[in-house]
């Protein structure tokens, strides 16, 4: 049977960091010279703090004809606490969002798909423990979607009718056109049908499944009629 793709091997593993101590000008810089959204706040250690965002950074300049009294959270009415802490921030450490999204390495695309989408997010930063150990956003998904017919074709008939159902490969055929996978042929029972579909539609990059594929057999294999 497959293992599903994982966040560990979809993940940017390079990640640009940050320190509670980075000013805030040095922030800006990693975030317009690298060409990212966030920068995560890490320990010396490497245990993830918090995060600052391009949003985050955004806020001195959205604030800045309020005229803020230093120390004076109230000096403006229309600013929450929030909003002056960022606005007044010069450093990560006192800019950051505390407690940001995050996954492990083993979570399934799947499951960090599920964690996007819910939350509104667009990165989950990864941890081993408490240590970051890389970053997973919305495009890392999408780019899945971007493998050729040729790679997916490999992948279904060598995780699906290879590994998982040992078929007879002169049985059975897996043809892909724009991500969307054809499935023809025979298998013995009814019940691997239906299995093939399923695994077919979960290999990272397949859009859908066409099941065209006949049986010989109804009811499951006695090898797991009683599974």
């Amino acid at each position: 049977m497959r293992t599903s793709t994982t966040a560990g091997q979809v993940m940017t593993r390079d990640v640009i960091t940050a320190t509670p101590a980075t000013p805030f000008k040095d922030l800006v810089g990693m975030i317009v010279t690298n060409g990212v959204g966030a920068v995560p706040v890490v320990s010396p250690e490497g245990a993830l703090l918090g995060v600052v965002t391009e949003a985050d950074l955004l806020c001195r300049q959205a604030h800045q004809d309020d005229r803020l009294g230093a120390g004076c959270p109230h000096f403006a009415g229309h600013l929450t606490r929030e909003d002056w802490r960022k606005a007044a921030a010069q450093t990560a450490g006192t800019l950051m969002t505390a407690a940001p999204r995050t996954t492990a390495p083993g979570a399934t695309l799947p499951e960090v798909a599920r964690m996007l989408t819910t939350s509104g997010v667009r990165r989950l930063f990864v941890l081993d423990g408490a240590r970051l150990v890389g970053v997973v956003t919305r495009r890392d998904l999408l780019r899945t979607f971007l493998r050729t017919d040729e790679d997916l074709q490999a992948d279904v008939d060598r995780t699906v009718f290879h590994d998982a159902l040992h078929a007879d490969r002169n049985a059975v055929l897996a043809s892909v056109e724009r991500g969307v996978v054809l499935l023809t042929g025979r298998l013995e029972y009814e019940a691997d049908v239906a299995t093939a579909e399923r695994l077919a539609l979960a290999v990272p990059g397949v859009v859908g499944v066409k099941n065209r594929m006949d049986f010989v057999w109804q009811g499951r294999s006695p090898q797991h009629a009683g599974g």
